[in-house]
């Protein structure tokens, strides 16, 4: 099963000085990348990511969760991925991740990866959404479905309130 996991898309320097209880709200992401064990990223992601959670093999933290899980970078501009079971992916993306929905084990996980994402709607390859909705509005900034993003019928299969006020609502495609 393929499913992104949307916890917040927006730049640190727009979020509010109140982002809710930051331990529970971690706990809940470790909870939701301990479904998988392909974690789905693109360059930008990866890039950002591996410095800090690629040390991070013992703790609490989503680092040792992180660091277990096999991990596809789908780039055509990276030539090495030194974090620990990472694969580079170039070409043929939809078949390569075809590939890897057949292969026993847990859930592919995407965190982010807002371009990866769109790139892969409409090709049958994301089998839920799961979103983290956070109490506060924004006012502004980048959005997670950017134009020309291809419409996308969805229906409500969970939701939880979570006990720092988000919402936590996972989507299948009403297709699936």
């Amino acid at each position: 099963m393929v499913s992104p996991f949307v916890e917040e898309y927006i730049s640190p320097s727009l979020a509010p000085p109140n982002r809710g209880n930051l331990t529970e709200r971690i706990r809940y992401i470790m909870e939701e990348y301990s479904k998988g064990d392909v974690y789905l990223l693109g360059r930008a992601t990866y890039e950002m990511l591996w410095p800090g959670w690629s040390t991070q093999t013992t703790g609490d933290g989503p680092g040792p969760i992180l660091n277990r899980m096999k991990k596809y970078v789908v780039s055509t501009t990276l030539s090495t991925a030194p974090w620990k079971e990472s694969t580079i992916i170039t070409e043929n993306v939809v078949e390569a991740i075809s590939k890897l929905k057949q292969q026993p084990g847990k859930d592919i996980i995407i965190d982010g990866s807002a371009s990866l994402v769109h790139s892969l709607m409409g090709t049958d390859l994301i089998d839920e959404y799961r979103f983290l909705v956070q109490p506060f509005i924004m006012g502004r900034g980048r959005r997670f479905f950017p134009d020309g993003t291809p419409q996308t019928k969805l229906r409500l299969v969970e939701s939880k309130m979570l006990s720092f006020g988000s919402l936590a609502l996972t989507y299948q495609p009403d297709n699936k």
